[in-house]
């Protein structure tokens, strides 16, 4: 059996210990001041090397948000690999000047459905990060939010200046609950994007349901559906005044539509609307009667500047001179109108009314850009084409007809003739300064 030892070697023991731990934390420290001063020397040499690195910090954050720029379609996600998270994990310098520029935490895109804790917890740090500043934000799935998204909206509803709905319908026989947009949660929103997708067949969604999100949204500026159809109502709704609305997209652009690809969306909802401030407005099927149109701009009387329609096929409830010259009438201030014919379409001159209308110069004096879309050239009235033009010859500026996709190899029977009048006047046009586009990607004239 070894010997006790004594109170003096114990204590010996101890000191020892103490003094070996305090050498090692001086070390500790000497070592960290070195690797410091060894990090510094690298960063004044990349100062020197790296051109990049010589710019002042605001030049470099302003980079930064350069990297992913605002977009309806595309927020960035709260993913590792992804803008802004990605520049955390590059260098020291790179993560200071992230976590120092609250605009590069403005956007995100989140997945409605649950994903978990961890995620809940990323996407609210990630607006933590952002500060006081106006967000935009996308939501991504069906609108049956759990309890963390809703928490979110709660917090951050009055920053909400710009959303994004993408809402999927796939396998989903109630995508979502809108009770969760009231006030005050979209009481910032200025501009609103609204894509239904994946589903096999539109949504017919109940038009109450559109009215109350825009109604809860009283300051919106700008305003998008895609894809959103609605049922004839059952009982009759409350009509909506929209003062500050001066931007409306109703689908996509025509060309798309003409293309065959989803994203068209009805007219429906402009019977119930009215809107005092709007300037652009598009229209991807104008599927309601023409007086209903005609009864949407007077009692808005809107100062229209752009206008956009994709006119239907239904021959029965073709547009008539009078009321196109109507409608016209009750907005001279455009300056831009943009009409398309679907494919099926391409036999009957829908163009012919806004032709003959448009030959009076008194009807929409300020119109300085326009565009007829179709499939085939054969359906247009050429004659009436250059009458039009010259009546106009002071003001118009540019002139498009454009034929999507138009596939034919021999024009000559489709297009006036080399050496007629109406080929010579359209030249002679040309000639004096208006810009005129015949064809699709060449200008077949």
């Amino acid at each position: 059996m070894p010997p006790k030892p004594q109170n003096s070697a114990i204590s010996k023991l101890r000191d020892d210990i103490d003094e070996l731990s305090s050498a090692i934390d001086t070390h500790k420290a000497i070592l960290q001041d070195l690797l410091n001063r060894r990090g510094d020397a690298r960063q004044r040499l990349n100062f020197y090397l790296d051109p990049m690195a010589r710019l002042p910090l605001e030049i470099q954050s302003h980079i930064f948000l350069l990297v992913d720029e605002d977009s309806e379609d595309c927020l960035p996600k709260p993913a590792p690999g992804s803008p802004p998270m990605v520049f955390l994990s590059v260098c020291r310098l790179w993560r200071y000047i992230a976590l120092s520029a609250p605009k590069l935490w403005t956007q995100i895109q989140m997945e409605s459905l649950p994903r978990g804790s961890n995620y809940s917890a990323l996407c609210k740090l990630w607006l933590e990060r952002a500060g006081n500043r106006p967000l935009s934000l996308a939501l991504c799935g069906s609108l049956k939010l759990e309890g963390s998204v809703l928490d979110l909206l709660a917090s951050y509803g009055p920053q909400l200046e710009h959303l994004a709905l993408h809402v999927s319908l796939k396998g989903v026989q109630r995508p979502w609950d809108l009770q969760i947009f009231e006030e005050p949660a979209l009481s910032s929103v200025k501009t609103l994007f609204i894509e239904l997708a994946d589903s096999d067949g539109a949504y017919y969604g109940n038009m109450a349901e559109w009215l109350q999100l825009l109604r809860a949204a009283p300051q919106i500026s700008r305003c998008t559906m895609s894809n959103t159809f609605t049922n004839a109502e059952p009982l009759p709704l409350q009509s909506l005044t929209l003062s500050s609305l001066e931007s409306l997209t109703l689908g996509r652009r025509g060309a798309a539509n003409m293309r065959g690809d989803a994203g068209s969306s009805s007219s429906a909802i402009l019977l119930l609307l009215t809107l005092p401030a709007l300037k652009t407005l598009t229209l991807s099927e104008l599927d309601i009667p023409d007086e209903e149109l005609f009864a949407f701009l007077s009692r808005s009387s809107p100062p229209l500047e752009s206008l956009e329609m994709t006119l239907m096929d239904h021959p029965e409830e073709l547009w008539l001179g009078p009321t196109v010259s109507e409608c016209f009438r009750l907005i001279p201030t455009l300056n831009s109108l943009d009409l398309f014919a679907l494919p099926g379409l391409a036999t009957t001159n829908l163009f012919l009314p806004f032709i003959e209308t448009l030959a009076s110069p008194e009807v929409l004096p300020d119109l300085r850009d326009l565009k007829f879309h179709t499939l085939s050239p054969a359906t247009i009235n050429y004659a009436g084409v250059l009458a039009m033009l010259t009546s106009r010859a002071t003001s118009l500026q540019r002139f498009e007809l454009r034929f999507t996709e138009y596939v034919r190899t021999d024009h000559t029977r489709d297009l006036p003739a080399e050496g007629s009048e109406v080929r010579a006047g359209l030249r002679q046009l040309s000639r004096n300064g208006m810009n005129i586009h015949i064809g699709d990607r060449e200008n077949l004239l």
